[in-house]
C-alpha cells in the first residue's frame, strides 16, 4: 500500500493538523509532549496537537521512562474537549484510542494485539504506550491523551531498556512514514470521539472484541500496589475488566496494570 511505507519525511517538513482542524505544535526537542500540555493547556486551541522528534524526559503510565530517540518514532499529545461525552466515559478514551490505532495498523497487515486498558502488543512485545490526564477550565473538562508509538526504532535503540518491546519497523522490515501514520490516527480519532458521543463505548467494545485481546489468559492486575492472580475474563459496556480470581469470583477491576 501507498504512503505508509514511503520513505520518512524530514521533521522540519511535517504538515499536520489537531481534531477537526486544530493547530499543530511541532518541537524538535522537548522534556515531554504531556508535560507541555499540562502546563500550557490554558492557552491551547481545543483538539490542538502537540509533536515531537525527540524528548529528553519522555514517560508512561506511573512515570516510567519511554525510549524518545530523535528521527525514530511518534511522541504525540492531543488535546481533547469531552464537551458531550457522557462522563463515564471519560477513561475509556484511552482504550478507544488504541483499538483505533489496531485499526489502522491492521489494514497494513499488522496485526497488533490491544492488552487492556490501552497497551498495544505484537508477539508479547509493547508497541506503543497511552497515558491521559484529565483538566477542567472555565467549567469545560479536557483530555490530554499522550501516545508513544515505536516507529521506526532499531533493536539496538531497544537493548537496555529492560522489558521486551519492538517497533513497526522492527515488525515490517520496512521504514515507516510517520507524519502520514499520524495524520492517519488523528483522522480516525476524530471519526471516533463523534462516535463516542452518539453511540457510547459499545461498538469499541465489540471491536476489542474481535481483535486479539487475551480473553482466557492467566494474568495479574496490579491496582494500588496490590497483585491478583486469576484469568482475563472479559469487559464489561463501559470498558471496565471483568477478571476471575483463583477462587472463581469475578470481580470488575476500572483502572490498573493487567500483567500477562
Amino acid at each position: 500500500m501507498p504512503f505508509l511505507f514511503d520513505q520518512d519525511k524530514p521533521f522540519s517538513t511535517w504538515n499536520l493538523q489537531g481534531l477537526h482542524g486544530a493547530p499543530a505544535i511541532l518541537f524538535e526537542n522537548i522534556e515531554s509532549t504531556h508535560l507541555y500540555l499540562h502546563n500550557h493547556f490554558q492557552e491551547l486551541h481545543p483538539g490542538t496537537l502537540i509533536v515531537a522528534n525527540s524528548q529528553t524526559a519522555g514517560h508512561g503510565r506511573h512515570n516510567r521512562p519511554w525510549l524518545s530517540p530523535v528521527n525514530k518514532n511518534l511522541y504525540f499529545n492531543l488535546f481533547i474537549p469531552l464537551a458531550g461525552i457522557q462522563e463515564s466515559y471519560f477513561s475509556q478514551i484511552t482504550q478507544i484510542a488504541a483499538i483505533s490505532l489496531a485499526q489502522i495498523l491492521k489494514e497494513y497487515n499488522i496485526v497488533v494485539a490491544v492488552k487492556w486498558p490501552n497497551d498495544l502488543l505484537w508477539n508479547q512485545q509493547k508497541i506503543c504506550g497511552i497515558i491521559s490526564e484529565r483538566f477542567v477550565f472555565n467549567k469545560q473538562s479536557f483530555l490530554s491523551l499522550g501516545i508513544g508509538l515505536n516507529v521506526n526504532t532499531d533493536p539496538s535503540d531497544l537493548e537496555n531498556i529492560g522489558r521486551p518491546a519492538t517497533s513497526l519497523k522492527i515488525i515490517t522490515q520496512k521504514t515507516i512514514n510517520r507524519s502520514y501514520l499520524l495524520q492517519l490516527f488523528i483522522s480516525k480519532m476524530g471519526s471516533a470521539l463523534l462516535k463516542l458521543k452518539k453511540e457510547g463505548f459499545l461498538p469499541w467494545k465489540n471491536e476489542w472484541l474481535q481483535m486479539e485481546n487475551f480473553l482466557g489468559n492467566k494474568a495479574c492486575v496490579v491496582e494500588f500496589g496490590n497483585s491478583i492472580s486469576g484469568t482475563i475474563y472479559n469487559i464489561n459496556d463501559d470498558g471496565s475488566l471483568l477478571f476471575q480470581k483463583e477462587d472463581g469470583e469475578i470481580i470488575t477491576v476500572y483502572a490498573g496494570d493487567l500483567e500477562i
